[in-house]
């Protein structure tokens, strides 16, 4: 489509402010690798619960929701209701414990904070969770420069190849000079542009219809299933309730619990944080919804493509102005996901390998690792742009996995750490590659593993009443194998280190 001038004026005033909020954040992010990885612990409330927000959804909320919604109706409440149900438990219940003890051991990532709970001894700990949270991120952040590349394509007049090259540019620019700081304030403005939009669009779309009327015409017509969420089979149900379980192992997301100042203000973060998810995923499913009153046929959409409800529906009634705002929306969902999983890749790079692995016990200055820090962004964002240009296809099958994995490997274990004093550094290491290894064959088992293994995906369906997401098993399996393995390995005698507080 064709963007009329005020909305390219939006839409360049948004990136321009992305490079200032990054120029502004320089200073503070230079003073070591607390600062740069973690703003100093210093985030306030606000930031904190809208940077969650705003970086966990990605595009998959404005584009994935609204087009499933514009598919199945009410069904897709099922899509929101798992992430925001398991982020309300962890925000609420786990994200103080999570806070105080990564502050307690100095741990500024999520393999620091496992590698603490079992001092000395084999690293093979953090080594393969470092490795998993690298490779899962590249496969990230290529992703979401492959879904800016779309969006710059169809909204500025540039070929997919140049607008993947601006978003890498945007992004590695206020990340790598402004660090965490530069991060959590671009996800704040962000989720404002996202919350923005998804609240606007559905209520300007209903004054437009004189109410909710047309509305459920609409969703009548297209069948009992459009307007009973319980027309999905229980399998599917509990599938996309599953979603949940990616929530408390995504490291760009539990690194936001770590950066709050004031830990008794962490359940008016939790509130805030829960309020945002519900009205934003509500929001997606009315458009989806709504799109269908305009679009009765999906073939009415452009190239039949159920996600592109979201911006055909804006195009239908917003002004130009508007029309800026929701393409923004777009690009804060991508470059507010992308901005986090670089910076933790970066993190897993210097402070879990190159600080902790290669340069154990050696005094390094802090100014030498944050400038470490900055090359390790711009190692990352040339790596997910060459896998981007590359493999476009891998990359959105990695993603699709991606959420899940980083649940199934590092959920459970996490967990354990925080509230199970017999977890024993083995029983975490065979829990995460258990996890990883399930949701790998349950979302693309190689051929040929079928000569001597069954169809783990159709397996697992089996075993758990229809669930064909794996990332389900995988969390299960992961939690199976390290309590059984911690129980097989814990002495009485063994330094566990306690969690309690």
């Amino acid at each position: 489509m064709t963007a009329e001038p005020v909305t390219l004026i939006v839409f360049g005033a948004y990136l321009v402010f992305l490079v200032i909020i990054g120029l502004a954040s320089s200073k503070k992010s230079a003073g070591g690798l607390e600062d740069f990885f973690l703003a100093g612990r210093n985030l306030n409330k606000w930031t904190v619960a809208l940077s969650a927000v705003s970086s966990g959804r990605s595009g998959w909320l404005i584009l994935g929701v609204t087009g499933m919604a514009f598919m199945s109706g009410f069904q897709a409440i099922w899509a929101i209701a798992g992430y925001i149900t398991a982020e309300i438990v962890m925000f609420f219940f786990v994200a103080r414990r999570f806070r105080e003890y990564s502050q307690a051991t100095g741990s500024l990532t999520i393999p620091d904070l496992l590698e603490s709970r079992f001092p000395g001894g084999s690293k093979a700990l953090r080594v393969v969770s470092s490795l998993i949270v690298v490779f899962f991120m590249i496969a990230y952040v290529g992703s979401q420069v492959v879904a800016g590349g779309t969006a710059f394509s169809s909204t500025m007049g540039l070929s997919q190849s140049g607008g993947m090259w601006l978003t890498a540019v945007i992004l590695l620019f206020y990340v790598m000079i402004g660090g965490f700081h530069a991060v959590s304030k671009t996800d704040v403005l962000q989720a404002g542009f996202m919350f923005a939009s998804l609240v606007i669009l559905p209520i300007i779309a209903i004054i437009n219809l004189g109410g909710f009327g047309p509305i459920l015409e609409a969703m009548q017509a297209q069948g009992a299933g459009f307007v009973d969420p319980f027309a999905f089979s229980a399998g599917a149900i509990l599938g996309l309730l599953g979603i949940g379980f990616g929530s408390p192992g995504n490291p760009h997301i539990l690194v936001r619990y770590m950066s709050l100042k004031n830990v008794s203000e962490m359940r008016q973060a939790a509130l805030i944080s829960s309020l945002w998810n519900v009205i934003m995923g509500w929001g997606a499913v009315m458009i989806g919804i709504i799109g269908r009153v305009y679009f009765p046929e999906i073939d009415m959409l452009p190239d039949g493509n159920h996600e592109a409800v979201f911006t055909s529906l804006g195009q239908e009634l917003l002004s130009p102005l508007l029309m800026g705002v929701l393409l923004v929306a777009i690009l804060a969902a991508i470059m507010s996901s992308a901005d986090s999983q670089l910076l933790v890749g970066a993190s897993a790079l210097i402070r879990d390998i190159y600080d902790k692995l290669l340069h154990r016990g050696e005094e390094i200055s802090q100014a030498r690792l944050v400038a470490y820090s900055r090359l390790a962004t711009a190692t990352i964002m040339l790596l997910a742009v060459l896998l981007a240009f590359s493999a476009e296809t891998f990359v959105f099958w990695l993603v699709l996995f991606a959420w899940g994995g980083l649940g199934a490997c590092f959920g459970p274990v996490l967990l354990l750490t925080l509230y199970w004093k017999k977890l024993t550094r083995q029983g975490s290491l065979w829990g995460m590659l258990a996890g990883l290894i399930a949701v790998l064959m349950g979302s693309q088992q190689p051929a040929w593993t079928y000569a001597f293994l069954p169809d783990i995906n159709n397996l697992f369906a089996t075993i758990l009443f229809g669930i064909t997401n794996a990332a389900v098993p995988g969390f299960l399996i992961s939690a199976l194998v390290a309590v059984v393995v911690s129980q097989l390995t814990y002495r009485e005698t063994s330094a566990q280190a306690s969690t309690e507080r």
